[in-house]
């Protein structure tokens, strides 16, 4: 399901408010999950079938459960809030989407 939040995109500083996880890669070495999101100006931008504004990598820690839905899981991550205790984030971009909104 793609999310809803307001991201400025580094490259343009233009606010793209839908993201969609257009590829997501387990790696089972490592335990973490790498999803490539594509940002759109709008829903509607994405409907109409025009380009992201905006795609980028982002790596998530861990790896859903052997029953879950692996781009579930990671959209959930995806919009998790930054953790008070964490005042540097492993990756630049991990959370980029934090406090958005999982949508239809």
């Amino acid at each position: 399901m793609p999310i809803a939040s307001n991201y400025t995109t580094p490259s343009t500083w233009a606010v793209a408010g839908y993201h969609v996880v257009q590829q997501l890669t387990l790696d089972f070495v490592s335990g973490q999950c790498n999803a490539t999101v594509a940002s759109f100006l709008s829903k509607e931008a994405k409907d109409a079938g025009k380009s992201p504004i905006y795609s980028q990598q982002i790596v998530l820690e861990g790896l859903p459960e052997s029953n879950a839905d692996p781009k579930a899981y990671a959209e959930g991550l995806l919009v998790e809030a930054q953790p008070a205790d964490v005042t540097a984030p492993p990756y630049a971009n991990r959370y980029a989407f934090a406090g958005g909104t999982i949508v239809e």
